[in-house]
């Protein structure tokens, strides 16, 4: 299996650009041939199928699993029977490299996923995931905002495309459908349109309601951070522009989750949080209503900043704090770290501080943040937050932040050591924002 490892990443099977090696030789379908031509011993094949399925739940790798099941097709059909925990979580960067976590929390070497023809053409950069899901983009020209938008398949090289982020004066204006919201229990409104006569977007964060693969109806929200001004852009499947929204809350957002069928934005200048209510009508998917949650916040006491991250954790809608200090100009560290779960069924919204994620971890990264159920594997600790790379330009002098948090006692270390910006060739000052992909096969 040492020698696949260092073979092309292909898919399982069929494509020539996965996460899966190469299937090996069709002979190891049979048994083992002798020096007088005549077959010898049991063959990979003859291994109950129970049995490969124990074996395929103490791999706790999307990369292992792979190799186990190109060893020979009785062995990728057992591994079909079963349904083992979810495999561990990936990092993937901007330039779609990713490295593999590891049960001893460490992070593999970078590799990268090899792009479908038809989308790895120029400027592209991945700006999100769901499920197995990545987003990507690419740039037009230099403040002329992305002309095209993706949604990819790690593993099958399913490509789903989306409207282009910037459209010209040309596209869809005759159909322009827009509306204006006033903020409940706040000032100002908020702007909507659908074929709009023209807009500029270049998606930083890019997250959906559900994976493509969950065979509903899914909801993708960008957030836009172009220099002609902040916007928040829905679609759905169906729709060829998208509902570009502008204005009020938009202009001071931190971090959008969905959460019980409503977006929530939250505003880290004015520490306000936003709801956002989602129909769809003819003209495709619109808000309905935008609203200022009332919440009593938690008293927190800072010396220089705080971080704000939001997600949803065993259905309850989860805020992860960081504390930062800023004793440097240009660095700022992190003191500690408080996880808050939200309870949205009251007025004003309640923060109730937690201490335990029972068995499961929370893996944050500027693009995509989730809990992972790391209680199902042997040896892999929980109740840590791992937090890569938050809101940093690139500089050659900087490193990448990778801190893992441990709840129970307070302490931090890094993890990750091996990875480093000074892998990819990026240009000085270009923000990087890695995501997690946490794969469901």
């Amino acid at each position: 299996m040492d020698n696949w490892s260092k073979r092309a990443l292909v898919s399982e099977g069929t494509s020539a650009h996965s996460l899966a090696p190469r299937d090996p030789p069709a002979a190891m379908d049979s048994g083992t041939i002798s020096s007088g031509g005549k077959l010898e011993g049991p063959s990979w094949a003859d291994i109950p199928c129970d049995i490969i399925g124990i074996l395929l739940a103490r791999l706790p790798t999307v990369e292992d699993r792979a190799r186990l099941r190109s060893v020979c097709s009785a062995w990728r059909a057992a591994a079909r029977a079963h349904r083992p925990p979810p495999p561990l979580p990936l990092l993937v960067f901007f330039n779609f490299a990713f490295s593999w976590f590891r049960p001893d929390g460490s992070m593999s070497e970078t590799r990268r996923i090899r792009l479908p023809v038809e989308v790895a053409a120029g400027d592209v950069r991945c700006v999100g995931s769901s499920g197995g899901w990545l987003v990507g983009v690419r740039q037009k020209r230099p403040f002329f905002g992305d002309d095209a938008c993706f949604l990819v398949n790690a593993f099958s090289q399913e490509v789903v495309r989306l409207p282009p982020p910037s459209a010209s004066t040309s596209t869809h204006h005759v159909d322009a459908y827009s509306t204006s919201l006033p903020i409940i229990n706040g000032s100002g409104v908020v702007d909507c349109t659908i074929h709009a006569a023209r807009y500029v977007m270049s998606f930083w964060k890019v997250i959906l309601s559900s994976s493509p693969d969950s065979g509903s109806n899914y909801t993708v929200a960008a957030l836009s951070g172009h220099r002609n001004g902040p916007k928040l852009a829905l679609w759905r499947p169906g729709m060829t522009s998208w509902c570009v929204c502008h204005g009020g809350c938009i202009s001071k957002f931190s971090d959008v989750v969905f959460y019980q069928g409503k977006l929530y934005m939250f505003s880290k200048v004015t520490t306000n949080l936003f709801s956002f209510e989602i129909t769809e009508n003819d003209h495709g998917v619109m808000v309905s209503r935008v609203e200022m949650c009332v919440i009593e916040l938690p008293q927190l006491k800072h010396t220089f900043g705080l971080m704000w991250v939001m997600l949803e954790w065993h259905g309850k809608l989860l805020f992860v704090v960081r504390y930062l200090d800023g004793s440097e100009i240009f660095e700022s560290f992190m003191l500690k770290v408080c996880l808050f779960v939200v309870d949205s069924s009251t007025t004003p919204f309640r923060f109730t501080e937690i201490n335990s994620l029972d068995g499961d971890c929370i893996f944050i990264a500027p693009c995509n943040s989730m809990s992972f159920p790391v209680c199902q594997y042997d040896g892999i600790e929980d109740g840590l937050v791992y937090f890569m790379d938050f809101y940093r330009f690139v500089k050659s002098s900087y490193p990448i932040d990778k801190i893992v948090y441990n709840m129970r006692d307070g302490t931090m270390t890094t993890f990750a050591a091996n990875i480093s910006y000074d892998n990819f060739e990026v240009p000085n000052s270009r923000l990087m924002r890695p995501t997690w992909l946490f794969p469901s096969k």
